[in-house]
């Protein structure tokens, strides 16, 4: 859906180890140590999602928005986008 609609996705991080996921979470870019507080990617249950600029082939806000593929993912029966992780998908 999202290429037919003009956009480049690149699908990331579906599943991580424990050792991964502590290793995000101690350079702040998770809330989920692994262990304590463990998270849907290693369960392979959770992906990042990011988007590219075809004209540059750098990162880029997806064409029609984050909150736009979010409520297509809620209404598919996934988690709501959480604010401070807009690429990740539950």
């Amino acid at each position: 859906m999202m290429i037919v609609l003009g956009e480049n996705p690149i699908i990331d991080f579906v599943k991580r180890t424990e050792a991964e996921q502590r290793r995000l979470f101690d350079a702040g870019l998770s809330k989920c140590d692994g262990i304590n507080i463990v998270s849907n990617h290693q369960f392979g249950k959770a992906m990042d999602i990011y988007f590219i600029d075809p004209a540059t082939s750098a990162l880029a806000d997806p064409i029609k928005g984050f909150a736009y593929w979010h409520e297509k993912w809620v209404e598919m029966g996934g988690n709501p986008m959480i604010e401070w992780d807009q690429g990740h998908f539950d």
